[in-house]
């Protein structure tokens, strides 16, 4: 995966994901994954990461108008896998089940602390402006919903 981390390519992008993701088909996936996972109060555990990809693969899930087709081992090879190595996805976060009463390790959304400026030059600079833009996407919700 082949990233522009221009200064103005990371400014004029309209999300996260069209920087993580130039490849149309991953950020197409990535987005309904993340937007799959927010309707889950952020948290998907392996199992409902596993039917989620099921139903990627057999296009069963909707983007636009048509069914989109994503094959599962581009999902966990591609964009999980980029997600959870950038630090936007944790992978094994540990979360107390009131149901089943015991503790589940699940992937999870990652909401970063960042400052209110950034900084002046380089790659933190460029990362504050990628983590700004992930946290307007997916910061307004918490995990303890």
């Amino acid at each position: 995966m082949r990233l522009n981390l221009s200064e103005e390519s990371i400014i004029n992008a309209k999300s996260a994901l069209e920087i993580l993701f130039p490849d149309k088909r991953s950020r197409i996936a990535a987005k309904l994954l993340l937007e799959w996972m927010k309707e889950n109060k952020g948290r998907a555990t392996k199992n409902a990461l596993n039917n989620f990809s099921k139903r990627l693969e057999n296009k069963e899930l909707m983007y636009g108008n048509s069914p989109f087709k994503y094959s599962r081992r581009n999902l966990y090879g591609t964009v999980i896998k980029n997600l959870v190595k950038l630090g936007f996805l944790q992978r094994n976060a540990p979360i107390w089940d009131e149901r089943m009463q015991k503790t589940l390790k699940v992937y999870q959304i990652q909401i970063f602390d960042i400052p209110n400026k950034p900084p002046a030059i380089g790659f933190w600079r460029l990362s504050y402006y990628v983590c700004r833009k992930w946290n307007e996407e997916f910061a307004y919700f918490t995990h303890e919903q």
